[in-house]
């Protein structure tokens, strides 16, 4: 879990939308930690996954603050 957000500090950001976390960081991330091939190739996996999460539910936010705006007007 602390991977993940220590990763999201590298993301991209820009027009309102946010990007995912860069492939090489997440290499880059994994060997700095000192993982063998293997685990590096199971974080990808499984950071890939939390970062899609991540980003539906950023999506699933603003939409819900745009409807609750909308409502106000």
């Amino acid at each position: 879990m602390r991977a993940f957000w220590e990763l999201s500090s590298c993301r991209s950001f820009g027009g309102g939308a946010i990007g995912p976390i860069p492939w090489n960081r997440i290499i880059e991330y994994g060997e700095r930690k000192g993982l063998d091939n293997s685990l590096i190739e199971v974080m990808e996996v499984v950071m890939r996954e939390m970062d899609e999460a991540y980003i539906r539910d950023q999506l699933d936010e603003q939409e819900r603050r745009g409807q609750r705006n909308r409502k106000k007007k």
